[in-house]
């Protein structure tokens, strides 16, 4: 179950396959296969489980720039940890060093970051990196199924 606490996350997706798409009013961006990381914060009225039951249903306008590219995507989980302070930043700043590629612009238009998107490489590394991030951000690992309600 997911906190409706305030909190940072990093959502895991993986591309099966090569995609162009817009990204709000950014450009076409290439994606490449492989596993993607978007990392936010989610500090408003209902926290961290809001926030990531929006993203698993997968409703609702577009409104950030990660909304544009889950339809491609299969969603993994998240990543998450509840906090009081915005760490999205530090978050992309750590997901920076074990990336193949940052895709610049990409969710940061409210900060100085390159992107809050990172290109992991192959999906099947996926066990590996949260691991790593479980340890070095204190952070918890919820798979998909449980950012979602449960169908009635």
């Amino acid at each position: 179950m997911i906190a409706r606490a305030p909190g940072v996350y990093l959502l895991l997706l993986s591309l099966p396959a090569a995609v162009e798409t817009p990204i709000g009013r950014l450009r076409r961006i290439h994606f490449a296969p492989g596993l993607y990381g978007y990392t936010g914060s989610a500090l408003g009225s209902g926290g961290l489980a809001a926030r990531l039951r929006r993203y698993a249903a997968g409703t609702g306008r577009q409104h950030w720039h990660i909304d544009y590219l889950l339809p491609h995507a299969h969603l993994l989980g998240a990543l998450v940890r509840e906090e009081l302070q915005r760490l999205e930043c530090a978050w992309a700043a750590w997901a920076s060093v074990h990336a193949q590629a940052c895709i610049r612009g990409f969710g940061s238009s409210d900060c100085t970051c390159p992107g809050h998107l990172f290109h992991f490489g192959p999906s099947s590394d996926t066990a590996w990196l949260i691991d790593r991030a479980q340890r070095e951000l204190a952070a918890r690992w919820v798979p998909a199924f449980r950012l979602a309600p449960p169908a009635l």
